[in-house]
């Protein structure tokens, strides 16, 4: 990893809003759209539908309350749409936007079940059985994430700790738990099986050891001269392919 290019949270925030800002003039909706994209396209990778071992097992996608809860949210979807099974954990949804609601919406379109924070806890539980499960999609955190982590992330992060060995886990951005410069915290933290990093890898991923942890790249949106900018190459995506395996 260390030949890598990182970025510490800092600087992946002055990232954002450059790419948020009047002069590029992208949307959080298209860059959310973009990243929820080249996670599902990672969880199709790594568990193809063309395996039968992982025919009619569900794809858990547990969702936060932040940017980093609505990719997994477009994650699903794309699942659906890629012919998977997801199922959505979402106990805290934001009402900071409308945008968070419709995505939303556009899960219950597609038939896709979205667990809330009032359903029997036994029953999003039941989706941590590797029989049921093909992997589960961490989305609850990303590089916006401070600690402490308050209830009921800590008890969902506790859980998936328990299960890590049996069911893969796929971060999106930063896996739960971790600081973004420092990496894990503490050993409870989980260990992803896949970390799929957007934009550009932020400095936890340096704690990543490669025989555990596969590691990708995703969101295809930034040209030469602007990842130049911030210190990085741009990555060598190939074809139409949104993700990149490192």
């Amino acid at each position: 990893m260390s030949a890598l290019k990182v970025v510490s949270s800092k600087l992946a925030a002055e990232i954002d809003q450059e790419l948020m800002g009047p002069q590029v003039g992208f949307t959080l909706q298209q860059l959310m759209e973009l990243a929820g994209f080249s996670v599902a396209q990672a969880v199709s990778r790594e568990f193809p539908l063309s395996s039968k071992l992982n025919d009619n097992k569900h794809v858990f996608v547990i969702a936060g309350p932040g940017n980093n809860g609505g990719d997994g949210l477009v994650c699903a979807r794309h699942l659906k749409l890629f012919g998977y099974n997801p199922i959505v954990f979402y106990p805290k949804r934001s009402e900071r936007t409308e945008f968070y609601k419709q995505l939303v919406h556009q899960l219950n379109f597609f038939k896709v079940p979205v667990l809330g924070q009032d359903d029997d806890e036994t029953r999003w539980l039941s989706y941590l059985e590797p029989e049921k499960t093909l992997c589960i999609v961490d989305a609850i955190f990303g590089f916006s994430f401070k600690p402490p982590m308050r209830e009921p992330f800590q008890s969902i992060m506790s859980q998936l700790k328990k299960i890590e060995n049996d069911i893969p886990i796929i971060s999106v951005d930063v896996p739960t738990g971790w600081d973004v410069d420092e990496g894990p915290i503490s050993e409870q933290c989980i260990v992803p099986k896949v970390l799929v990093s957007l934009t550009v890898p932020k400095l936890c991923s340096n704690y990543l050891k490669e025989k555990t942890t596969k590691h990708y790249v995703g969101g295809r949106f930034v040209p030469r001269d602007f990842a130049n900018k911030y210190g990085f190459e741009p990555f060598a995506y190939e074809g139409t392919d949104q993700v990149l395996k490192l």
